[in-house]
């Protein structure tokens, strides 16, 4: 009996030295979590602060027109465009290229026209396809002569479109959209009475391109400010596909 405290006691030493190595691997883990928690902690709050500092930074303006009417604007990424604007953007281009008629949009001058290869478009379709990418501007003119009459010229025939349906733009990647139309030509002959209606169902590939303004502002050229003007919005048409409701 005098022997079992000694024996207890060395057990008890053995328990303490075997236990103690699991329990400093334990608090090493622990410790290490907790330190990676805390690291991911700091990156998760460096992140919203520069978030927030980013909208921050973005600074709101107040724009009075000539008119009088105060509109803030708020600052946007250089690409950024308003699903309104795409959608008017494709409308006005669809007008320009199929309103035909004799007299330059906007005055009651006598549109002779624009001489591409043998054939001649209007005034009007030849500032539409400068809202095309340049390349694709260029090649696509031929086509759209094809297709005017020469009756547009001497005012025996009128045309027009009329647009029945416009999609919200989809942005296939950042500053670039795709967007449908559904919409019908109409071409009246004056003397007959006749009118023609085809269908034009398209889809259209957009991209975001710099604003630009008149180097010589309001001392440019009368054809100088037009073309300004029209790409004003800062978009390009890039591609022209059918479309096929479903």
């Amino acid at each position: 009996m005098s022997h079992l405290p000694k024996d207890f006691m060395k057990l008890q030493r053995f328990s303490q030295s075997a236990l103690l190595p699991e329990a400093k691997n334990l608090l090493a883990l622990c410790f290490l979590i907790l330190t990676g928690v805390n690291i991911l902690a700091l990156i998760l709050h460096l992140f919203v602060a520069y978030r927030i500092n980013s909208v921050a930074a973005m600074k709101t303006t107040q724009v009075q027109l000539i008119n009088g009417q105060t509109y803030y604007v708020a600052e946007r990424d250089r690409f950024f465009r308003y699903p309104s604007v795409i959608q008017n953007f494709v409308k006005n281009w669809a007008e320009l290229t199929f309103n035909w008629d004799n007299k330059i949009p906007g005055t009651n001058d006598t549109d002779s026209g624009i001489k591409v290869n043998s054939k001649r478009v209007p005034t009007s379709t030849y500032f539409a396809s400068l809202l095309l990418e340049p390349n694709f501007g260029k090649a696509s003119l031929p086509d759209i002569a094809e297709l005017v009459p020469n009756k547009v010229f001497t005012g025996q025939l009128r045309a027009t479109v009329i647009i029945s349906f416009l999609s919200e733009p989809r942005e296939v990647r950042p500053g670039e959209w795709e967007i449908d139309m559904i919409a019908t030509r109409l071409l009246v002959d004056r003397t007959s009475g006749i009118d023609q209606r085809i269908p034009f169902n398209r889809t259209f590939r957009i991209k975001a391109v710099e604003i630009q303004t008149p180097p010589l502002g309001s001392q440019a050229s009368a054809f100088e400010q037009k073309v300004y003007e029209l790409r004003s919005a800062g978009l390009e048409i890039t591609k022209i596909t059918e479309f096929k409701p479903k």
